[in-house]
């Protein structure tokens, strides 16, 4: 009998299947007697299939046929209800991932369970991404590990194809994250003036705006929206010196099939969790603090009205002439994306613009909180860490000390009166500071269902961060 093979549900957009890849290079790899499965969009698949022809596709209508096998994994990242259905009723030997729990109705969203320590913090994220510093790509990979190391998986180096070619990704799944028109043709005309030869990138949705940019740049025959594949667009990709992209799904293509990237990462996006991946490329942001929120709440943009076509254009003619360090545009930060010592992504400022901000150092700060919680023997990250952040911003730590002795209060009051439930505001209501952790204790009882063993779990966390502050060392 051949073994079972393993499942992975993926049915959201381009972007989120490709970021999938490394998960199924390293099921691959590491479970070579069993087949990976995907349950994906056709139109996305079809054109990726080329890249991991040892993969099995099947569309979302398999979902039911695929919910009667049995698997050695079953992996489910999305949200849609087919997805958590099948994921309910599919046997496995180890489930990871939202379902929908017995006796439950696809409708209700509010009766589903997750399993997996980090899949649970993923789904917590879910408005409440500050201060985060985790990758989806790794978040996707983590579970499987028994110590959050993933300095063994591997990442493509990205390498200029020496061509002249530059290509500009023009869209994004909102407006607010992508440049406008009139950026685009100023940039594609600055880089051409200067012997750059642009095109003009998109699917279907882009090509009026493909025609405008071109017809407003003057470059008739750069437009390439709409008439690619996507096996095509890959193909076309390893002919480039550069691709120049929101944060978007061809960003992550590029990415993926070794091409140089510069992301200008603007609007509600955080590149620390879906930027490119593989170490080596560039991510071009506003040099503000509140880069990498969920949800604009702001009158502005004001971080996609920092970036410039002149000052974006310096930058891109640095990066291709190689000599020295990259401009950076007044107002901007860059940063180049890498792997740390645990194989984690991480972004390394550049330039000799002082950082100003607590941000990177508190993501930093719960991002070993997390590692710590899954794996204890990572306590003194914590501690490193947690003294770099107090040397440096002493008020933020006292602010996390205080949030934690008021969220270590309001737990013991709940406990006291019986009353185990606590307001879907919850963790909204907490200091910002601890907002992240807030929102994982908020939703680990939530998805324990309130028991006496989800607050156990709950309280235990809650005391083993909180120790890092009563018992400084």
């Amino acid at each position: 009998m051949s073994a079972d093979p393993i499942l992975i549900l993926q049915m959201h957009r381009m972007g989120d299947l490709i970021l999938t890849m490394p998960l199924l290079v390293h099921l691959l790899r590491h479970w070579p007697e069993h087949e990976v499965w995907v349950a994906a969009e056709p139109h996305f698949f079809q054109g990726l299939m080329p890249l991991l022809p040892n993969v099995v596709f099947f569309p979302p209508s398999h979902c039911a046929a695929l919910a009667e096998r049995h698997y050695e994994i079953a992996i489910n990242l999305s949200s849609r209800p087919q997805a958590l259905d099948c994921q309910a009723r599919l046997k496995a030997a180890r489930k990871l991932g939202p379902e929908f729990l017995s006796g439950s109705h696809p409708s209700d969203g509010l009766n589903q369970h997750i399993r997996g320590f980090w899949q649970l913090y993923r789904a917590a994220l879910t408005q409440n991404n500050w201060n985060n510093a985790f990758h989806w790509a790794d978040l996707h990979l983590l579970d499987l590990f028994e110590h959050p190391n993933l300095s063994r998986v591997p990442h493509p180096r990205p390498q200029a194809a020496k061509s002249g070619r530059i290509g500009l990704v023009l869209g994004a799944s909102e407006a607010a994250k992508r440049p406008s028109i009139d950026f685009w043709a100023r940039l594609a005309r600055r880089l051409a003036t200067e012997g750059a030869v642009p095109f003009l990138l998109g699917g279907s949705a882009e090509q009026e705006l493909g025609r405008e940019v071109a017809r407003r740049a003057d470059l008739q025959g750069s437009d390439l929206c709409g008439r690619l594949s996507i096996k095509d667009l890959a193909a076309l990709m390893r002919t480039l010196d550069l691709c120049i992209t929101p944060d978007t799904g061809p960003m992550h293509l590029a990415d993926l099939v070794g091409v140089p990237v510069l992301n200008l990462s603007m609007g509600p996006v955080h590149a620390r969790e879906t930027g490119p991946t593989s170490p080596g490329q560039y991510v071009l942001r506003a040099a503000m603090s509140c880069v990498g929120c969920w949800q604009c709440h702001r009158s502005q943009l004001y971080c996609k009205q920092a970036f410039t076509p002149s000052g974006v254009a310096a930058l891109v003619l640095s990066l291709l002439r190689g000599s020295g360090e990259p401009y950076v545009p007044p107002g901007l930060a860059l940063s180049r994306t890498g792997r740390d010592f645990l194989g984690l992504h991480s972004l390394e400022r550049l330039g000799t613009a002082t950082e100003l901000s607590c941000r990177p150092l508190l993501e930093d700060f719960w991002q070993a909180i997390f590692l710590f919680l899954y794996d204890p023997t990572q306590n003194a990250l914590v501690t490193q860490r947690l003294n770099h952040l107090r040397s440096t911003f002493p008020n933020v730590v006292r602010n996390i000390a205080s949030g934690l002795a008021t969220l270590c209060s309001i737990c013991a009051q709940h406990l006291k009166t019986h009353n185990s439930r606590l307001s879907d505001d919850f963790w909204r209501s907490q200091s910002p500071s601890i907002r992240l952790f807030s929102g994982y204790i908020h939703m680990q009882l939530q998805n324990g269902g309130y028991s006496t063993q989800a607050w156990g779990e709950a309280l235990k966390n809650l005391d083993k961060t909180s120790t890092f502050f009563t018992n400084p060392s």
